[in-house]
């Protein structure tokens, strides 16, 4: 079923590459990006660093290409399921290669996902955890075999989610100490590897003269440079200083693209859903009149316009998914539950006052039926300025219908083990961007997910919709599939875990100055997300001196 359907992207994929080459190309520079982070610190394991060297350091297996709707093949040249949809069949390219020069063959990539079995906190998709995946077996030195317990047609999805490693210095590693790993001289298979300097405000690393694509990449090295937050991004971006943005930018038209209207530009494709993530586990949230009172308090439309200077687009959709998976959303479920997204603030204050919370000591704020506060946090990373300000409003709303909520903000690491670990009450958060929505769903319920997902700590859960998100892989009947889709949505807003906000853009500022083969409007062949690996690594190997 898969077959020529990557064979299909494969070809679209060399056509791209060599309408590239067709023209020409100036080798060298060093491409500067921000990063927002307390410093860099000597610790190149891909899964202990926020994501920030995947598709740079370490090549992905393959990239589901969310705008082109193919396969871009990376480390591996194709991809096959058996009938059964119960065995995976990947083949590697030929003749690749590692950074310090040995060859990298089927039995890394074996290695790679088995030691994710060792060290569950790398299984961030869950493959071993649900006990779906039996076994992964280098059968040659170029073929790897995933074999299934059961039928599954979203499993290859999960496949770029995880990171390929040499066997010959990670399989060293004592699995107890796999977590705290920090990989100090690393060898990687990406496009840029070599490790020129690290200071605690700026990285440098710069190409891999053992890469498997000949010529790429075209830069010679990436400059990663640290910043506290969004508006110290702002002025370098302004002053030339930075080539790659991946951040909210206030009043981006007259603040960077006025400094230099022919270099500067932007691109805000749809991106995640953002909702605010509820703790239905802790009074008074896992009262459904309260979640529902809590999404009717809040004008969308004025905190887009207001907060995120109109980028994102409003979301009134309470099924889980946004503008992003248009084409998925079940419109009976939007119109049916409506009136949750809809801003009313009057009836919020009903649902509320017919449920027993009420002001009981005048104090201008709601109480439990027990008389107990409601006080509560809403979790925002610290520096993510528009998140903040969308928080500081949403909070503002909730004080006009009497309830109690604070901003606060968090170092990353709080908020990344608050929410996996249900530690929080109310979180501003993301959803999952995939291949396709039910990958969401995957993260915002599977009970696999509890304590993994950043999305699956709100305390919905049941085995009945377990099922029903592990019947999607059993077909590839996209009727049925939509079908799953549609219940599950309904599922969503019937239980509100989470209460939608917007659908976020793709933050994407670039400059034309220095560098040419950039993703547009107009050539958009990548989502433009610079914190995903797989999309990073294209818009890597495209760039160029201008």
């Amino acid at each position: 079923m898969y077959k020529k359907t990557l064979l299909a992207s494969l070809t679209t994929g060399l056509l791209l590459v060599a309408s590239v080459q067709a023209t020409e190309i100036k080798h060298g520079g060093t491409l500067t990006v921000p990063i927002i982070n307390t410093g860099f610190v000597e610790n190149y394991n891909p899964y202990t660093t926020g994501g920030l060297f995947g598709g740079v350091l370490y090549e992905p297996l393959m990239t589901f290409n969310l705008k082109t709707g193919g396969i871009d093949f990376r480390l591996a040249e194709s991809v096959e399921y058996s009938d059964d949809l119960k065995t995976i069949t990947v083949k590697l390219r030929e003749n690749l290669k590692w950074s310090d020069g040995q060859p990298l063959t089927a039995k890394d990539v074996a290695y790679s996902f088995t030691m994710t079995k060792d060290a569950p906190a790398f299984d961030g998709k869950a493959m071993w955890t649900t006990g779906n995946l039996q076994s992964v077996i280098a059968t040659d030195a170029q073929t790897i075999v995933f074999t299934l317990d059961h039928a599954d047609s979203t499993f290859v999805w999960g496949l770029p989610g995880y990171h390929i490693v040499p066997e010959h210095i990670w399989g060293k590693v004592a699995t107890k100490d796999l977590p705290t790993f920090k990989n100090l001289n690393p060898v990687g298979s990406g496009p840029l590897t070599d490790i020129k300097y690290l200071k605690p405000q700026q990285m440098q690393i710069c190409r891999n003269d053992s890469y498997y694509l000949e010529n790429r990449p075209y830069i010679d090295c990436m400059t990663f440079r640290s910043y506290n937050d969004n508006s110290q991004i702002q002025p370098a971006l302004m002053k030339g200083e930075i080539d790659w943005g991946s951040n909210f930018i206030a009043d981006i038209e007259n603040t960077f693209v006025v400094a230099d209207p022919e270099n500067n530009h932007f691109w805000y494709p749809a991106n995640d859903a953002i909702h605010l993530y509820v703790n239905t586990k802790v009074k008074p949230f896992d009262d459904l009149q309260v979640r529902k009172a809590l999404s009717m308090a809040l004008n969308r439309d004025e905190i887009v316009d207001i907060a995120a200077y109109g980028y994102p687009t409003a979301n009134f959709n309470a099924g889980g998914i946004a503008e992003l998976y248009g084409k998925f959303i079940d419109k009976n479920v939007t119109e049916k539950y409506k009136d949750i997204t809809t801003y009313d603030p009057e009836k919020a204050q009903k649902l509320l006052d017919d449920a027993g919370y009420i002001d009981r000591d005048d104090d201008g704020f709601r109480d439990m039926p027990d008389g107990q506060p409601i006080n509560f946090d809403i979790n925002v990373v610290n520096g993510w300025t528009d998140w903040i300000q969308v928080v500081q409003m949403v909070s503002e709303y909730y004080e006009e219908i009497g309830i109690k909520a604070n901003v606060k903000t968090v170092d990353w690491s709080i908020y990344d083990s608050g929410l996996k670990n249900s530690e929080y009450t109310m979180s501003i958060n993301w959803s999952m961007v995939a291949s396709n929505p039910i990958e969401a769903f995957q993260t915002y319920f599977l009970n696999s997910q509890v304590g993994k997902s950043w999305h699956a700590g709100h305390g919905v859960h049941s085995a009945e919709i377990d099922e029903l998100i592990k019947s999607f892989g059993l077909t590839n009947d996209a009727q049925k599939q939509q079908q799953i889709l549609n219940e599950l949505q309904e599922f969503t807003a019937a239980n509100l875990p989470f209460i939608p906000l917007f659908s976020n853009a793709t933050w994407f500022q670039y400059s034309t100055a220095k560098f040419v083969g950039w993703p547009t409007e107009k050539d958009p062949y990548v989502q433009p997300s610079f914190y995903d690996a797989g999309n990073r690594n294209l818009i890597i190997n495209n760039l160029h001196l201008k």
